[in-house]
């Protein structure tokens, strides 16, 4: 399928694979889309090279990179970012083509207005979760709702202005979305005031229904408002307009009544003059884009809906008033439609250049589709979810594909495998087509995908290495096995231990190689350490400090459901290489965390777990996020028969009652590369010291041990 992109600054058209349904998404082919001027143009000019080069705040994290991966892998990542292909769009409507399992109100062959952001985008086919998603009522044209974005977003700021009908509302800038809040006014009783610099769209405004249109400039602002509301002022101004500069604010405070209400809705300047918004006990609001629930992932993911009883007006229920404006007429977007240009999705360059130039520029462009390629009344259209890239038969190698292409894989596993001779890169498979696309051609796979069972149904496969969000890698594994497919997989294993015990079942009948991505034990000085205690004998005393980093609980990776938290989802790590250095059974443990206090603690990834060993060592890991993040993440210390060993962020090897010297790397090194160097041996000979899936359902025991414990101390 076609989608419009951005790379380097410049907008493309790129065929790309078709997007998979999720579990709570419907799959749309869209027939129109809206190119909103303000929000697009200001994504294309962030990802110019000059503006990248600017921003002080990635500046600020390249050199924190630069110091802990090294300058080349830093400036790799930076080439990447740089080159990353970024969707566009966030307003759509067109046919459903497919549903996801959970969805049950919504059928193949609906028309559909959609939002969202990286949902929503200017392509032939979106997956959009259900909550973005509302059904376009009979009378209305998929013209008419490819708005119902744009108008949510209207609709928002003036409840947010919570007046009454009767009362006077201004509109100060009266753009695309300023057009829309007019006439939504207007249908709730308000008495509109349209205000703007550009007369052309303060015409428009009137004619669209505004009382009263002034021009920024040319009229006298408060002299008028007052004149027109007997001298009191506005009861709200609503700002839509765009711009760094707080002028809209402060301007406002002269136009609003004493105690009225100011709302900001477009990104403007908030370095407000004290005095008149004291002295006339103002409120200044912010709204949030089309509602409640934007944002919020339990919402917009998972498709949990908020009560109406508590939630009047979520961001769905705002896109669903706003068609219901349109079929009832109440208000009349046919004059925005005619002054739209409108381009098909082919042309999408001229389009932004359209918007890009110095002349007037329209109020609105719209990308036309043809979503007859998709579907027809008899049934779905075969989607095409395979995309070669770079076909080839490549003999005597590994043949790999990736699952998942985030940061992981693309900052990490892909570098390492693209240096390793015995690996070819045969299929990247992810659920954002964009990404897929780009990762591919960057690293020469075969063929991108946006539907893993592509790869597992692929008999040149050889390897599927699994570097998904954490939920995904249990069913990824089962499908991969029963494929017969050799399987790496990023820690952790699975989340639950019930899913380790059908892991357990399914390798234990398919004899599978599943490897899990515990390389701190293939860490080179991680390597030396253990061969250094060996001469020691044991038992060991060792101390694990983990300076986590804090990580707030909307991330997914606090999610229960997605990450599995961050103690099953990072230590299981730390407890891989307790195993390796101690290579005994766990006896006893004991684990205390600290309360979860929604401040300081907002998550129980406070512990200390003290594992004692049935020859006599004693483990303890610390693993806190209340640390300062400029103290390294991790140190060990290693205690044994008048020996001790610290390894400091996997940079330094210290040794004391040793022979050797410390040892000091260049850069950070944890055994990423080694164990994929181990894995091709093991894939190719049969032996090597990769590490044994019994070694590895151990940690993952621990860790679930571990786990249990925490939730005993709250």
């Amino acid at each position: 399928m076609k989608q419009v992109l951005v790379k380097k600054g410049h907008v493309i058209v790129e065929d790309v694979p078709v997007p998979i349904c999720g579990d709570n998404e419907v799959l749309v082919a869209n027939a129109y889309s809206l190119i909103s001027a303000g929000t697009e143009l200001s994504t294309i000019k962030r990802f110019s090279l000059p503006n990248l080069l600017m921003d002080s705040a990635l500046i600020k994290k390249a050199l924190v990179y630069a110091k802990e991966r090294g300058t080349k892998e830093a400036m790799s990542t930076a080439k990447e970012f740089r080159d990353a292909l970024m969707p566009l769009g966030y307003s759509s409507a067109g046919i459903v083509i497919a549903i996801g399992k959970n969805i049950s109100n919504i059928d193949v062959g609906d028309k559909v207005a959609c939002a969202g952001a990286g949902k929503a985008n200017h392509a032939e086919v979106v997956a959009v979760p259900r909550n973005l998603v509302t059904k376009i009522p009979d009378g209305v044209s998929f013209e008419e709702a490819t708005f119902t974005t744009l108008g949510a977003i209207a609709m928002h700021g003036i409840r947010r202005a919570g007046r009454q009908f009767g009362e006077t509302i201004i509109i100060l800038g009266v753009g695309l979305i300023g057009q829309l809040a007019v006439q939504i006014a207007k249908a709730a009783g308000y008495k509109v005031i349209a205000v703007d610099k550009d007369p052309h769209r303060v015409e428009l405004s009137k004619r669209a229904g505004a009382d009263i249109g002034l021009v920024v400039g040319k009229d006298d602002l408060e002299k008028e408002v007052l004149y027109r509301t007997d001298g009191v002022g506005a009861d709200a101004v609503v700002i839509y307009a765009a711009t760094a500069s707080s002028e809209p604010v402060n301007q406002s405070m002269k136009l609003v009544r004493k105690k009225g209400r100011i709302v900001v809705v477009g990104d403007v300047g908030l370095n407000i003059d004290r005095a008149p918004f004291y002295e006339k006990e103002l409120d200044l609001l912010i709204s949030r884009s089309y509602g409640p629930g934007r944002y919020d992932p339990l919402y917009e993911e998972k498709g949990i809906d908020y009560p109406i009883d508590y939630v009047r007006w979520t961001e769905n229920r705002n896109m669903r008033a706003f068609l219901e404006l349109l079929r009832e007429k109440k208000i009349d977007i046919s004059p925005l439609i005619e002054a739209a240009h409108i381009f098909p999705i082919e042309e999408a360059e001229k389009a932004y250049k359209v918007l890009g130039s110095g002349r007037e520029k329209p109020l609105s462009i719209l990308l036309k589709y043809a979503p007859s390629k998709y579907y027809t009344p008899k049934g779905e259209v075969k989607l095409q979810r395979f995309f070669p890239i770079s076909p080839r038969i490549v003999a005597g190698k590994i043949n790999v594909a990736v699952v998942g292409a985030g940061n992981f894989a693309r900052n990490v596993l892909l570098p390492l495998l693209s240096r390793i001779p015995e690996y070819n890169l045969r299929a990247i498979a992810t659920a954002t087509a964009a990404n897929a696309k780009q990762v591919a051609s960057k690293y020469k796979a075969e063929y991108c995908t946006t539907d893993y069972r592509e790869v597992l149904k692929d008999d040149n496969t050889d390897l599927v290495m699994i570097t998904t969000r954490h939920n995904l890698h249990f069913p990824m594994i089962i499908g991969a096995a029963k494929a017969g497919k050799a399987i790496y997989v990023e820690k952790p294993m699975c989340l639950t231990e019930e899913e380790l015990n059908e892991i357990i079942k399914v390798i234990s009948k398919t004899k599978i190689p599943l490897i899990v991505g515990f390389n701190r034990r293939y860490a080179p000085l991680a390597v030396k350490a253990n061969r250094l205690l060996k001469r020691k004998h044991g038992p060991y005393l060792i101390n694990y400090r983990v300076n986590a980093g804090f990580v707030p609980k909307t991330h997914w990776v606090q999610d229960p459901e997605v990450g599995g938290r961050r103690i099953v989802g990072e230590c299981c790590h730390f407890f891989d290489l307790f195993n390796y250095f101690v290579g005994a059974e766990i006896k006893s443990m004991g684990v205390e965390s600290i309360p979860v206090n929604d401040t300081t603690v907002a998550a129980q990834d406070n512990i200390v777990a003290t594992l004692r060993w049935t020859d006599g060592s004693l483990t303890t890991l610390i693993y806190t996020t209340l640390g300062h993040p400029d103290l390294p993440k991790e140190r060990i210390e290693i205690f044994a028969n008048g020996g001790s060993l610290t390894i400091d962020d996997f940079v330094e090897l210290r040794g004391y009652g040793f022979k050797e010297k410390s040892i000091k790397l260049k850069k950070q090194d944890k055994g990423h590369h080694n164990q994929l160097v181990e894995l091709a041996k093991f894939l190719k000979e049969g032996k090597s010291s990769i590490i044994p899936f019994e070694e590895s359902v151990k940690a993952m025991k621990i860790t679930f041990d571990v786990e249990k414990r925490i939730k005993k101390c709250t």
